[in-house]
């Protein structure tokens, strides 16, 4: 099971206790699945879930606002409510009756609606006006707990997210950008950062960054995916931390065996040229110790010496060969370093 999958079961099973959240939720599934086929006889209301988690939902929402039982057609994928005191009022609570009114009369115009069969539900898809065209009742969310379970309710119904193992991205798709900005303005409202961006004939709502992920899913009240994010990003940053501790080391080792061969190269020059009796003693002492140890770093130098020498110490000594040896360079005209 996807994490998506997982998350959605989750919110799909968390209802709003009060019925002005359970209502804001009805509008968001409504708005994001839901729309009204009319005939001669009035309006038909259906919505699309894509699967019964969501069918569920929006029939538990009916129950409890409404007192009525609404019925999934499982093998037909939808549900429809067609008695005409039912829909005005489920449209009048979601406060889309209006708008409905307005986009009957821009959308069909007699004519057409003369060739419309009577079985309305067959030919849903040509001919149903989505509510996603409405403008949006500000009104019905005008909480912060409405707010959230708008937000809850549109991505169960038009949301993913995906697994966070492998990269951070929430999304919410809906069909025009009127839509979009609601969904954006809702979630922005929650000091986010979601953004717009058209895909084909879609506009996708998202988020990339992983802790505002976690705050929406926190807002959906989807704690059981919240604390399986957090993990995963833990584990993540551990990884991270562990790469940049292993990537800084490799570059310290490299510096290290690079001035080591740097430092072996001016003592080398020196014995050959000079021989290494031309340094004082302290000097020559680590210059051996460097031939005998050239994988050393400088700490283990200093402490190879007796008496001890400290590593600022041990790499003042071997700054004073090195700049021995360029002397001598000069000195023989040898530009080969």
């Amino acid at each position: 099971m996807s994490f998506s999958t997982k998350v959605k079961e989750e919110i799909g099973a968390h209802i709003g206790s009060a019925r002005h959240c359970q209502i804001a939720e009805l509008l968001a599934l409504s708005m994001a699945i839901g729309e009204v086929v009319l005939h001669d006889d009035g309006v038909t209301f259906v919505l699309h879930p894509e699967n019964d988690a969501i069918a569920d939902k929006v029939c538990k929402l009916i129950e409890l606002v409404f007192g009525t039982d609404v019925v999934y057609e499982r093998h037909s994928k939808y549900i429809e409510i067609a008695n005409q005191d039912m829909v005005d009022k489920l449209l009048s609570t979601i406060k889309l009756s209006d708008y409905v009114e307005l986009l009957e009369e821009d959308w069909l115009d007699e004519d057409e609606l003369s060739y419309m069969p009577e079985n309305m539900i067959t030919y849903v898809s040509s001919h149903g006006i989505s509510l996603q065209h409405c403008r949006f009742p500000k009104q019905v969310i005008q909480k912060d707990c409405c707010k959230k379970s708008f937000i809850r309710g549109v991505f169960l119904a038009a949301g993913s997210v995906n697994d966070p193992n492998k990269a951070y991205h929430f999304e919410i798709v809906v069909q025009n950008r009127e839509m979009a900005e609601v969904v954006r303005d809702v979630i922005n409202g929650f000091s986010m950062d979601a953004k717009i961006v058209k895909r084909k004939k879609y506009y996708v709502v998202y988020l990339k960054e992983g802790s505002m992920i976690v705050d929406i899913l926190n807002i959906m009240e989807a704690y059981v995916g919240l604390m399986d994010m957090e993990n995963i990003r833990i584990l993540k940053d551990m990884r991270n931390d562990i790469n940049r501790r292993n990537n800084c080391d490799i570059a310290n080792i490299k510096k290290t065996v690079s001035a080591a061969r740097r430092q072996i190269e001016d003592i080398e020059y020196i014995e050959k040229t000079k021989g290494l009796k031309y340094l004082k003693d302290s000097l020559r002492v680590i210059a051996e110790l460097r031939l005998e140890e050239p994988d050393a770093n400088l700490t283990e130098l200093g402490e190879m010496l007796n008496p001890p020498v400290s590593k600022s110490g041990v790499n003042h000594r071997l700054r004073k060969i090195s700049s021995i040896a360029q002397t001598i360079r000069k000195e023989n005209g040898d530009n080969t370093y």
